[in-house]
């Protein structure tokens, strides 16, 4: 970091603004390679789980909506008890099994911990919503509201990147692919590329969006977003 400050030493002010922009910003600006240490994932810095043995957790923050935050997936506890090393089918879904409840959740503005780590069973959540709401659905009716709603964030964040946005945008940091772990039991670990970009393309498939990440017209028409198919078809080009 000292020849990243060594320019702002004069200027604390200066510096403090430079890093209030967050990493993705300050590295660029700072160049010299510092994007290099810059840990993020569509500019939010990662919260806290090191991902160079954890491939599902890195899919989990790569696919977040707002960028490396495990609060839409937390998957690494299951992932452990699974097994680190493989990059299969059932890491993608269990990401999306999860993504899918935590959107509910925020749906229904209830907070997701007793789940988590009380053991509060899921049924009950159907139930609070019926007698606060008087609506009668099953957890599985609002799949389908919770995909449409990650596909529509989805689609907010692509119209403002537009034509920048690509499958970079859900890739971790590379320090993970090239920079193995040097300490403890795990030493010498560090994720495949190829095989993290393949479950990526595998996760898109399930979400139905195309090999950019972007939802398709399909899909969002599935969703009841034609409207929002629309709109984003004037800014990027939408597949079929």
């Amino acid at each position: 970091m000292a020849y990243i400050v060594w320019g702002f030493a004069d200027n604390k002010d200066e510096l403090g603004s430079l890093l209030a922009q967050g990493v993705r910003n300050a590295s660029e600006r700072l160049g010299n390679d510092s994007g290099n240490w810059a840990m993020h994932v569509k500019g939010l810095e990662i919260s806290g789980y090191d991902c160079h043995a954890t491939p599902a957790m890195a899919l989990a923050f790569g696919t977040s909506v707002s960028g490396a935050h495990h609060k839409d997936a937390w998957v690494i506890s299951w992932e452990v008890k699974y097994g680190r090393e493989s990059y299969d089918e059932t890491k993608v879904d269990k990401i999306v099994e999860l993504q899918r409840l935590r959107t509910i959740f925020e749906a229904l503005t209830t907070c997701r911990l007793p789940w988590v780590e009380v053991g509060f069973e899921l049924e009950w959540y159907p139930r609070y919503l019926k007698a606060a709401t008087g609506l009668t659905m099953a957890l599985e009716d609002m799949y389908p509201i919770a995909d449409r709603i990650y596909s529509l964030v989805r689609a907010f964040w692509v119209r403002e990147f537009g034509k920048q946005w690509g499958s970079t945008m859900d890739t971790v940091p590379n320090r993970w692919f090239t920079d193995p772990l040097t300490k403890g039991p795990l030493k010498g670990a560090k994720l495949d590329k190829s095989k993290y970009q393949a479950m990526l393309q595998m996760y898109y498939a399930k979400r139905g969006w195309d090999h950019r990440g972007i939802p398709t017209k399909s899909t969002l028409t599935k969703l009841g977003l034609a409207n929002a198919s629309q709109e984003l078809g004037k800014h990027v080009q939408l597949t079929a």
